[in-house]
């Protein structure tokens, strides 16, 4: 399958000397977009996401700025990395996995043609019925309470790697946090805080203040297509698994999947 087939072509951009607030708005009234080419002079030099905003805002570096006064070139990922729209699928999530990045620009010659995401991947993935879920989840995953501190769930993240992180209380799944939420948190938090106030009220600021419900739960025994239409139709950046019991006992993200579809497991 070729990058043509599944890139996403109705992309959305923003100027690198723009505000982060501008970004996050953009990214905010598209709920199918989590991420912006940045252009500078209608040429992409970068790209920024939640993942982005919520790394920027979460270092001391910005403490006492809002959104409304970082631009995005200071937040944005680049250099960017490019890829003809006539390569395949696999070669795109090699690519993704050793760069560690979770999006390539597609150019052709010098025309922008789209954005491919570890989620336009998920297509190699929705006739997999032999691979069970719990063949490529992550067992014991690290989970967080709703008592935490949401800059706690942050650095955890951030050093792991991760995308979301279950929120559990006394033994059960109660939510979950992604890179998502937290940039919208802090972000918020950000222009709402008055700025004498903010190191101290961030200390006070727990995840089950911000954690969304309801996560993403699948069965660990059903096949691997089910997982990837649960990823295609909720958008999530990873799914967790139960047993029959109903108990967390695995992760999935979108970046396990792109890795194996890197390694030709799929």
């Amino acid at each position: 399958m070729k990058v043509a087939e599944v890139m996403t072509v109705e992309f959305e951009t923003v100027d690198k000397d723009q505000m982060i607030s501008n970004a996050l708005n953009i990214m905010r009234k598209k709920k199918d977009i989590s991420r912006l080419i940045v252009l500078d002079k209608e040429k992409p030099v970068g790209v920024i996401s939640f993942r982005d905003v919520a790394d920027r805002l979460g270092t001391y570096k910005t403490e006492g700025m809002s959104p409304t006064s970082l631009r995005v070139s200071s937040a944005m990922s680049y250099p960017i990395k490019t890829i003809s729209s006539d390569s395949d699928l696999i070669t795109a999530a090699k690519m993704m996995m050793e760069e560690r990045i979770s999006s390539i620009i597609v150019v052709d010659g010098d025309e922008l043609k789209g954005l491919l995401t570890k989620h336009n991947l998920l297509a190699l993935g929705l006739k997999c019925k032999k691979i069970k879920v719990k063949d490529l989840m992550t067992p014991e995953p690290v989970t967080i309470t709703s008592s935490e501190r949401v800059i706690s769930a942050r650095s955890i993240m951030f050093e792991n790697n991760f995308s979301a992180l279950p929120v559990v209380d006394d033994g059960e799944l109660v939510g979950f946090i992604d890179d998502e939420i937290i940039a919208d948190a802090l972000a918020k938090f950000r222009e709402k805080v008055p700025i004498k106030h903010q190191k101290n009220r961030l200390h006070e600021y727990f995840v089950g203040q911000v954690m969304k419900g309801y996560p993403p739960v699948i069965d660990e025994n059903v096949p691997l297509c089910d997982l990837v239409q649960k990823f295609i139709e909720s958008k999530a950046k990873a799914v967790f698994i139960i047993n029959e019991s109903g108990k967390l006992v695995g992760i999935l993200s979108v970046t396990d999947i792109t890795q194996a579809i890197a390694e030709e497991k799929i």
